[in-house]
């Protein structure tokens, strides 16, 4: 009732409702922050649908029977939860017409997300960007291979490299983006103090794009990389600024 109401005011004042998100959580048991990726969304998108948890073969079935432009994948997990299938049909999916974020640190999100803070800032800013220029694919983890197993099969049937290897210095550093428009950087930083986060794909991908590094750990470990469609203009040109005193809070 609540997806119906929306769409009746959004028809009666004339806003358009051809986008489709869909957020996807594996949830490994650890309580209602796994929905904060969900619910910065919905921020973007009141009517983004989410798959919590969802059965091998579900993610598949859903795409064979929805009309979707946008999905983020937050996968909380230290274990498989899909099947193959599930990750052809995004492989399918996903095209290079579409923008890509892959976050490697995306626990950030669990751990410091809520109403209003930088993690929110930066997902609702990614929701916009899909929802404003064609659509797109976000998918989040931590290090590998502890915390991959569901992101990476997603990330290699959409012609990505995996997220890898375990990164526990300090973020030091980023290059500007419109994923950070009105974000402090520094409240992004899930890393140091003996935690850990996984380094993503940067470069040629396989399916052809090329992935930019926006948040690293130095300029050989990534930790969010993009691919932007359209490309951001001089905003979103190289300026690498230090982030001094970055540490987690869980």
């Amino acid at each position: 009732m609540k997806k119906i109401a929306i769409l009746a005011l959004l028809a009666a004042t004339g806003v358009a409702t051809a986008h489709e998100t869909l957020v996807i959580t594996y949830d490994g048991g650890y309580g209602s922050a796994v929905n904060n990726v969900y619910n910065a969304v919905l921020g973007a998108d009141p009517l983004a649908e989410h798959l919590y948890n969802p059965a091998p073969g579900s993610v598949a079935a859903y795409l064979a029977s929805e009309h979707v432009d946008n999905i983020f994948i937050f996968d909380i997990t230290s274990f498989n939860m899909m099947d193959g299938s599930d990750a052809a049909a995004v492989g399918a999916w996903y095209n290079s017409s579409k923008s890509a974020v892959i976050d490697g640190r995306s626990y950030g999100v669990y751990f410091n997300g809520g109403s209003g803070t930088d993690e929110d800032r930066y997902v609702q800013n990614t929701a916009n960007w899909f929802l404003n220029n064609g659509g797109g694919l976000w998918v989040g983890t931590d290090h590998n291979p502890d915390w991959t197993y569901n992101g990476n099969q997603y990330l290699a049937a959409a012609g990505f490299q995996q997220i890898i290897d375990l990164e526990t210095g300090p973020a030091t550093g980023f290059n500007a983006s419109p994923l950070f428009d009105g974000v402090n950087v520094a409240g992004l930083d899930w890393s140091g103090s003996g935690w850990s986060v996984g380094h993503t794909p940067v470069g040629l991908q396989p399916n052809g794009v090329s992935l930019s590094n926006i948040l690293y750990s130095g300029p050989s470990d990534p930790m969010i990389s993009t691919y932007l469609v359209p490309a951001p203009g001089a905003a979103g040109a190289l300026a690498l600024v230090g982030i001094a005193a970055l540490r987690r809070r869980r």
